[in-house]
């Protein structure tokens, strides 16, 4: 993205239009490397975190009250200890967060299947993925990957106040943090059944816990007199939410009638993720694992139900579908049964797909 920008910098016109969309109110760096490694980044939702982060939500529209506080709060204090630029501690926040999400991914497929090379093929087949570069994008989707891997991982362990802690966490990082209740429930059931032990005390933490992200947000929205998150979320990002085979349906009828590869490319993120889902849930080495199966679907069904009444009826799925770990899992499980020669041309294929989707980025294309 750095080399593309420095061949076009010159030829973007800076109309007030363009600084606005591409700056809101932060300030443009002065310099070409600091456009080109760091604003060249500042794209649709990572604007809207960036300006949080530096003026908080006092600062900017109400309509980016929507966008949840963990991540730009986050940036936000690093850039007020540091007076570092604020996109790029946004950047470093984001692959920090990255490298702690591929650690757990590794440590629980190890804890659940022991099998060494399934994990390394498995934290691989998401480092590579072709939307894998969002992140490392000022997004909040690497900081909410670690904490629902993590969430995920010391339920596993049957830590669930640490659990919960991290489930609370991603609840104020993005909407579907609720989610993490799915797997937490599925297990302590599971659990009951094997041990015939009632809930204990820990475990009635944990659930608290990982509810009070979801619940803080909602408070803080309620005492700031504004309306609650899904009724801000509809009028606000004129989005809105409805059965999930809706949207493929008019995805596909959309496609059929307006070729699109965008659309395309989010019709085959879908179905492919639906797909994998399908198969480890009827295969014996996955299907055991029935709460982690459960939140994967869960966010599958969340991903394609949400609809935005001005784009793709499946806008952002191809960045979405990043949060459904699990499928990286049985990827791993594929890959790490190919040759040398077949796994090096699946990964050079996924390399050139991410660089062609990077080149567009800059462009304003919305790949995710």
């Amino acid at each position: 993205m750095a080399i593309i920008w420095v061949i076009v910098d010159k030829y973007i016109p800076l109309t007030k239009e363009v600084l606005w969309e591409t700056y809101y109110n932060l300030t443009q760096s002065t310099t070409l490397i600091g456009r080109a490694f760091i604003d060249v980044w500042l794209r649709w939702d990572a604007v809207h975190y960036m300006n949080i982060a530096r003026f908080g939500y006092q600062g900017v529209g109400v309509a980016d009250t929507v966008f949840f506080p963990l991540y730009p709060y986050l940036v936000g204090g690093i850039f007020r200890l540091t007076n570092i630029n604020v996109t790029l501690i946004g950047i470093l926040v984001s692959s920090i967060a990255t490298f702690f999400a591929l650690v757990f991914l590794y440590e629980l497929v190890m804890e659940l299947f022991k099998d060494k090379d399934l994990a390394k093929y498995s934290t691989i087949c998401l480092a590579f993925y072709p939307t894998g570069f969002f992140l490392h994008a000022p997004y909040t989707d690497a900081l909410f990957l670690a904490l629902s891997i993590g969430s995920i991982l010391f339920m596993v362990k049957k830590r669930p106040i640490i659990a919960g802690l991290f489930g609370c966490a991603a609840g104020l990082t993005r909407a579907q943090g609720i989610l993490l209740l799915i797997p937490m429930i599925v297990m302590l059931i599971q659990n009951f059944f094997t041990t015939k032990k009632n809930l204990n005390w820990k475990e009635f933490v944990g659930i608290i816990l990982t509810i009070l992200g979801f619940a803080g947000y909602s408070y803080w929205r309620m005492q700031s007199g504004l309306d609650n998150f899904f009724t801000s979320y509809q009028t606000l990002s004129k989005a809105g939410f409805r059965f999930p085979l809706t949207n493929l349906f008019l995805g596909f009828k959309i496609l059929i009638n307006n070729q699109s590869l965008m659309l395309a490319s989010e019709l085959f993120s879908v179905l492919f993720f639906l797909v994998m889902l399908i198969w480890m849930a009827t295969n014996q080495k996955f299907k055991n694992q029935i709460a982690i199966l459960a939140y994967s679907f869960s966010t599958w069904l969340l991903i394609t139900s949400k609809t935005t009444y001005f784009a793709s009826p499946l806008q952002s799925a191809n960045r979405y579908v990043l949060h459904i770990f699990f499928v990286f899992v049985g990827m791993g499980e594929l890959i790490k049964k190919l040759s040398p020669e077949k796994k090096k041309i699946f990964f050079f294929i996924c390399l050139i797909l991410s660089l062609l989707l990077l080149s567009l980025y800059p462009f304003w294309v919305f790949i995710g």
